[in-house]
């Protein structure tokens, strides 16, 4: 992204001593439960209908946001181990599995492009591609009323900052990268705000826009990245941050083949 900052580099240490800390407040695990499936979904009311307004919680009153790809979809969840409390969740969306919606398929980031005259397999392998949709952490637990960073009891005092850092994004990204390494993907597809595209960035972490922005509950950005070379980069800028994300580079993917565009 142009004009991003490059951050110094890490040490080794300090990148050994950021995943010591992530292990030590935060862990992740699929959402592959019914019972986890609605942890997921109150997430997403919380964020998307509460406190982003991204979807209207009238059409939610159930304190649950879903949609049609949901039952098709891989889902995550980041939680807070002192409190055991799930903060943030993520999920991935499969070409080869996703709905039809008015008798069109694939993934959402493919039905706007093709409304704007674009087509996804000029950009990425659509095969081998997963849409990375709902990625969420929720304020509230960020920013729990009398939450001074105390924790109850002997714990530890830091939970503010810790909470407040990159490290649950970096969780919900780890458990990404380890599904999608499960399913043998080679590239990842969003459809963002821009602030979040920023944010990312500065985390180490750069999509490349396809067109312009395009209004879908407010601007979005058309975006995706191969995921070896997005965690590469990662690994360059930031690699206390790569360490999180990759368990220290035991889910560095291998690189593929170069994806030839589409006639």
């Amino acid at each position: 992204m142009h004009g991003a900052t490059v951050l110094p580099l890490a040490s080794p240490s300090a990148s050994t001593d950021l995943l010591t800390r992530y292990n030590s407040y935060f862990r992740t695990q699929a959402a592959d439960t019914p019972e986890l499936m609605r942890t997921a979904q109150a997430i997403r009311y919380q964020v998307y209908c509460l406190e982003r307004q991204f979807e209207n919680a009238a059409e939610h009153d159930s304190g649950l946001e879903s949609d049609l790809f949901d039952d098709t979809a891989l889902h995550s969840l980041v939680f807070h181990r002192p409190s055991s409390e799930a903060i943030g969740t993520a999920r991935l969306i499969l070409p080869q599995r996703a709905p039809q919606i008015d008798g069109v398929g694939g993934m959402p980031i493919q039905q706007l492009l093709q409304e704007s005259g674009l087509r996804a397999q000029d950009f990425f392998p659509v095969e081998t591609t997963a849409e990375v949709s709902r990625f969420a952490i929720s304020n509230t637990f960020r920013r729990r009323p009398g939450d001074n960073g105390v924790v109850a009891g002997n714990a530890p005092q830091n939970r503010d900052r810790e909470c407040r850092g990159a490290l649950p994004c970096l969780g919900l990204i780890q458990e990404v990268v380890r599904q999608s390494l499960a399913l043998g993907l080679t590239h990842w597809a969003a459809v963002m705000e821009p602030k979040l595209l920023r944010m990312l960035a500065l985390m180490g972490v750069h999509f490349t826009p396809v067109g312009p922005l395009i209004s879908h509950h407010g601007m979005r950005q058309p975006s995706y990245g191969c995921i070896v070379d997005v965690l590469e980069r990662m690994r360059r800028e930031r690699p206390d941050h790569w360490t999180v994300a990759t368990e220290a580079g035991t889910l560095m993917p291998k690189r593929r083949p170069v994806h030839r565009h589409a006639a």
